[in-house]
């Protein structure tokens, strides 16, 4: 039962979030602000959605996602499949957090400096004295916390 439920809730989770994703969520997103959202599931074009619209949409963006989950295409999707899907998203996650690193490390000494982080990692910068635990004035990744949230809400999962 529980496979279900987290299958269910990778399937569902993408479009309920699409309505909330943040505006800085970058210029090409396709949902960065309300019009394009409106636009994107408006259909008929009569400037508004309706509830089949929505309907249809998030039943688009369920099937969609179930495709990309049931990498065995055989209609189910399994505990295995949700779990490779979940590693393969942490991968990512930690490849773009990698490259935003390293972009954000003008110096390419390996650590963000104060001013670094204020130019390039702002939530990082916010929380800038909290990190950086040797007081140096830099953040290197090991004082990064690893597999904790930094809005101090509870740890992620683990692998």
């Amino acid at each position: 039962m529980k496979p279900i439920l987290i299958a269910l809730t990778l399937i569902a989770t993408p479009l309920a979030g699409a309505a909330g994703t943040p505006p800085d969520a970058g210029s090409d997103h396709p949902m960065k602000d309300d019009a394009s959202l409106i636009q994107r599931l408006d259909k008929d074009g009569d400037g508004r959605v309706s509830r089949k619209e929505a309907t249809d949409a998030a039943i688009e963006r369920a099937g969609s996602r179930f495709d990309q989950l049931d990498t065995n295409k055989d209609g189910f999707i399994t505990k295995d499949e949700v779990n490779a899907a979940r590693s393969s998203m942490r991968e990512r996650m930690k490849e773009r957090a990698g490259e935003h690193w390293k972009a954000a490390d003008k110096d390419g000494d390996g650590a963000i400096s104060r001013g670094e982080a204020e130019a390039s990692m702002p939530m990082l910068f916010r929380r800038f004295d909290q990190l950086d635990a040797n007081k140096d004035g830099k953040i290197t990744r090991d004082e990064m916390p690893q597999g904790k949230r930094m809005d101090g809400m509870r740890p992620m999962p683990s692998k």
